[in-house]
């Protein structure tokens, strides 16, 4: 039977780590390990949390502060599996995941990542609407969540994530790399994926700071010339695309905005709070 080795980089997670360990030790494949690697926490909680949950069952391994990037290969180095299943230390597993996706992969040797339906929780709920997965889709932004079942033979191959990517995609601009070996992406149509909405996160931080937005990006698209150089097409379609949508919509609402400013006033200032808040 072959291994599937959850990884959970923490990093201040207090509670919800002890959730997704939870989630990870329930899982119905039989041959599965979970390591998780604490990287630098501050907060007590989160060091009580591992204490506990240290044991036969789960690997603990800490480490200063690096990222999740580098938690993440911290993580599957010391992993004994065949397969990887990164997991958010404050997300969950429904308890088929890792058997369902195992069994994907190994019906066709051609794929290199298996992934599934999910669902928001927390702050917001219902399901995590993402466009199907192609490679034109990938080309503009990245269609696969982090926690996707691939192979630890690939990981190696490719040379881990990209630890230098601390704000955030690195997940992104791995699955770039394994997508471009010839490897094959799957979908299971079944929410197995929890994943969790909070008011401020990672993620959120990430896309409020503009510079690092764009620096993450164009260090993703010079990391991945070929890839993108083979989508070109792609990219200017998306990029026209987003001119017309543009001119549609100040041909649409130009009266409106004309409007707003020979109003003043009140209506001139919220019409400026609503546009900083899109």
């Amino acid at each position: 039977m072959s291994r599937v080795s959850i990884v959970i980089p923490c990093y201040n997670a207090g509670d919800l780590l002890r959730e997704a360990v939870d989630s990870a030790l329930a899982q119905t494949h039989a041959d599965t390990e979970v390591v998780v690697v604490d990287d630098g926490s501050t907060d007590p909680r989160t060091a009580e949390v591992l204490a506990a949950l240290a044991g036969p069952r789960v690997t603990v391994i800490r480490q200063a502060n690096a990222g999740p990037a580098a938690a993440r290969n911290r993580a599957i180095e010391a992993a004994t599996g065949e397969f990887i299943l990164p997991l958010d230390a404050d997300d969950r597993f429904d308890p088929t995941y890792a058997a369902k996706a195992l069994a994907e992969m190994q019906r066709d040797p051609s794929l290199g990542i298996v992934y599934c339906d999910a669902m928001k929780f927390g702050a917001e709920t219902g399901i995590w609407r993402l466009p199907a997965f192609s490679l034109r889709e990938m080309a503009v932004d990245n269609v696969i969540f982090c926690s996707s079942l691939f192979r630890k033979a690939d990981w190696a191959t490719v040379g881990g994530y990209r630890e230098s990517l601390r704000h955030g995609m690195e997940d992104y601009e791995f699955w770039l790399r394994i997508l471009s070996l010839g490897r094959g992406v799957a979908k299971i149509p079944e929410p197995l994926f929890f994943y969790r909405i909070q008011e401020r996160s990672r993620t959120t931080q990430f896309m409020e700071h503009r510079p690092n937005v764009v620096a993450t990006y164009a260090e993703i698209f010079r990391a991945n010339l070929d890839f993108f150089a083979r989508h070109a097409e792609v990219l200017f379609e998306h990029r026209f695309q987003q001119y017309r949508e543009l001119d549609h919509f100040r041909y649409r609402y130009g009266k409106l905005d004309q409007w707003i400013e020979k109003r003043g006033g009140w209506i001139k200032r919220f019409a400026q709070f609503v546009r900083r808040r899109l």
